[in-house]
C-alpha cells in the first residue's frame, strides 16, 4: 500500500515537472500573441526568448526605451514559488536584481537590487513637478521582504546614493537653484514598517519616509533640508524638526 502511494506521488511529480517544463520553454513571442494584451501603459517594441529565459523591449515617454531580461529558476516552481533574476538596461539606466513571489502566502521579495541611474532619466520623471537636477543615482544591495496580504515588511536593507549637484525647483512664480551635497537613502524595517532615512555623508537626516502596516505611506522633510537648500524659514525650529509632512494611502 505504501509503495503504491509513493509510486503515485512519483508519477504526479513527474507529470507536474513535465507540464512546468512545457510552460517555461514556451516561445515568448507566441505567448504574447496568444495573450494579446490591450491598453498597456507602455509600448511593447519587441519580445524574444522563452517564458523561462526571455527579454522584452518597452518604451514609454517618461523612461524612453528599456530592455528587460529575466531568467526563471525552474525548481522553486515545483514548490509554488516564482523566482527569477532580472536585468534592466537603457541608455540611462542599468539595474540587476533577484526577485521571488509566493502566490500562496502573497509574499514578495527583492534581493540585491544594484544599479545606476543617470540624472537625465530622473529629470524626465521629475519634469511634471518642474524639478531638474544634476548628479547620478547609485543603488547598492537593496533587499526587501514584504507580505502584500498584511502590508508587513519582514526585512529591509540597502541604500541609494545621489552624488549631489545642482537642483532647480519652482519657487512661487520664479525658479530656485541650490547646490546640494551627496545624499544617502538607507532602507530598514521596524515592527513590520518599511523605513527610508535620507541623510548627508555626516549621517545628519534631512528627510524620512515610511510604509506602515495599515497601508499608509508618509514622507517628512526636516528643516535641515531647507537649510541645505538655503531657503529662509520663518520659525526658529531645530534642524531635526519636520517642517513638511504628507501621508497617503498606498495599499
Amino acid at each position: 500500500m505504501a509503495k503504491a502511494l509513493n509510486h503515485r506521488k512519483f508519477v504526479f511529480f513527474c507529470i507536474l515537472a513535465y507540464f512546468i517544463f512545457l510552460i517555461v520553454m514556451f516561445p515568448l513571442n507566441v505567448a504574447y500573441k496568444l495573450v494579446d494584451p490591450k491598453g498597456l501603459p507602455v509600448q511593447v517594441v519587441a519580445v524574444s526568448g522563452t517564458v523561462w529565459n526571455g527579454d522584452v523591449t518597452l518604451k514609454h515617454q517618461l523612461t524612453g526605451q528599456v530592455l528587460a531580461k529575466w531568467q526563471l529558476n525552474v525548481w522553486p516552481l515545483l514548490m509554488g514559488d516564482i523566482e527569477s533574476s532580472f536585468q534592466i538596461e537603457s541608455a540611462e539606466l542599468n539595474a540587476k536584481l533577484d526577485a521571488s513571489y509566493n502566490p500562496l502566502t502573497n509574499n514578495i521579495e527583492i534581493i540585491n537590487l544594484n544599479g545606476f541611474v543617470q540624472s537625465a532619466f530622473i529629470n524626465r520623471i521629475a519634469k511634471r513637478n518642474k524639478v531638474k537636477m544634476s548628479g547620478n543615482l547609485e543603488i547598492s544591495n537593496i533587499s526587501i521582504d514584504h507580505s502584500i496580504s498584511n502590508t508587513y515588511t519582514n526585512s529591509a536593507s540597502g541604500r541609494a546614493v545621489w552624488m549631489g549637484g545642482n537642483v532647480s525647483y519652482p519657487k512661487g512664480r520664479k525658479t530656485g537653484n541650490a547646490d546640494l551635497p551627496m545624499l544617502i537613502a538607507d532602507f530598514s524595517n521596524k515592527s513590520g514598517e518599511l523605513h527610508l532615512d535620507l541623510h548627508t555623508t555626516e549621517n545628519l537626516s534631512v528627510a524620512n519616509a515610511s510604509l506602515k502596516t495599515d497601508g499608509w505611506g508618509s514622507v517628512a522633510i526636516l528643516k535641515r533640508m531647507i537649510d541645505l537648500v538655503g531657503e529662509p524659514w520663518p520659525n526658529k525650529a531645530s534642524a531635526d524638526t519636520a517642517v513638511f509632512e504628507i501621508s497617503e494611502k498606498v495599499f
